[in-house]
């Protein structure tokens, strides 16, 4: 019911903003803004209030900022960009501080006035993020930075490597009826995108058009018989493999990581169709109520030790360069972190407009769902 709840105040908040964000440009140019951001070095107000995506606020590091701070982290998970959006903007926007914003919502909080302008001068480690990630279309429109970049990377294809042989190269198996009722993929309209990609040719396929979109239902349509359960958190995926019920499906790195570190021989591989992937931003709330609390956040999970340590949790890719020197040269190259070429080969999440807007997408997943 939670979900369900969560769906249906999005899709309104949508609606609402579908024009706006369609008007939003791919203006990169970094003009400076007036934008005064907090004392940084003031003491905190006490506590943080995040709504984020697993392994943003893991223990490992949080208690460190803890410490140094004496800013008291309350978390609260999303398992989609729509349940984030939902929750962030609940009670007037003033219950949360931050949130972990993918390109798929990032766009609709700005437009939607919820998040504040950030003051870079205060971000004291945005100058060593790599540059594509300091003034991305998805976090900073007319100059004005709403967002700073975190972690990125790829939805990527996890299999069992006991139970899937050979090797899987493409997304095809994920529609093979051999693994009828051992594959798992999420619960989130912008799936729709993956199928667009992969197999109706889709440079770009967030921007579909209806008999595409027509086409990705039959698709999915197809795959559904075949789907153990789509998957909302993490952990639900993570589960899915530890019981056996799910051999293969639709994941975050994370998900591997997690699982290897549970002693499961599981592998990832991007597959030749293609992926789609997302890459993540910090946004403050227009009525932060901590908002020293999250600044000091921010800088601190910024910094190439803790980008290293999120990295350990999640095995994204960090947005601070200098992360390599902290890791070294092998893990840097795991990591993607400087990789260009790695990284312009995703497709990142962002909100279907048009020729198709995302209330006809979350039309069409729910359809498929039934």
């Amino acid at each position: 019911m939670r979900r369900v709840l969560a769906f249906a105040v999005a899709i309104a908040a949508v609606l609402a903003m579908a024009v706006v964000v369609g008007a939003c440009g791919d203006d990169n140019n970094d003009n400076s803004s007036s934008t005064t951001g907090p004392d940084i070095n003031a003491q905190g107000e006490g506590q943080l209030n995040t709504v984020n995506w697993e392994g943003y606020t893991d223990s490992s590091f949080v208690k460190g900022f803890e410490k140094e701070t004496g800013c008291k982290v309350k978390d609260t998970l999303a398992g989609s960009s729509d349940e984030m959006y939902t929750k962030f903007r609940s009670g007037g926007g003033g219950q949360y501080d931050l949130a972990s914003f993918s390109g798929d919502a990032s766009l609709r909080a700005i437009k939607s006035g919820s998040v504040a302008v950030l003051d870079t001068s205060k971000l004291t480690n945005y100058p060593n993020l790599a540059k594509k990630l300091q003034v991305p279309t998805f976090n900073t429109i007319d100059g004005k930075h709403y967002g700073l970049s975190f972690m990125w990377g790829a939805n990527v294809l996890i299999y069992n490597a006991d139970k899937v042989k050979p090797a899987p190269t493409s997304w095809a198996i994920t529609y093979d009826p051999k693994y009828k009722g051992k594959v798992t993929v999420p619960n989130n309209p912008i799936q729709i995108a993956d199928p667009a990609l992969q197999f109706f040719g889709q440079k770009d396929p967030y921007s579909i058009d209806q008999a595409t979109l027509d086409k990705v239902k039959n698709k999915l349509s197809e795959q559904k018989p075949l789907v153990r359960k789509y998957w909302v958190l993490a952990t639900d995926f993570e589960d899915l493999f530890k019981s056996g019920d799910a051999t293969l499906g639709a994941g975050w790195p994370l998900m591997t990581n997690d699982l290897k570190k549970a002693g499961m021989n599981v592998k990832e591989v991007l597959p030749k169709e293609g992926v789609t992937g997302w890459a993540d931003s910090w946004m403050l709330s227009k009525n932060a109520k901590h908002p020293i609390c999250a600044y000091k956040y921010m800088n601190y999970v910024t910094r190439p030790d803790i980008q290293a340590k999120v990295a350990d949790v999640t095995a994204y890719s960090p947005a601070n360069l200098k992360t390599c020197e902290v890791v070294g040269a092998e893990r840097c190259k795991e990591l993607h972190v400087r990789d260009e070429t790695y990284y312009s080969a995703i497709k990142y999440w962002k909100t279907p407009v048009a020729p198709t807007n995302y209330r006809e997408w979350t039309d069409t997943w729910n359809q498929v769902l039934g």
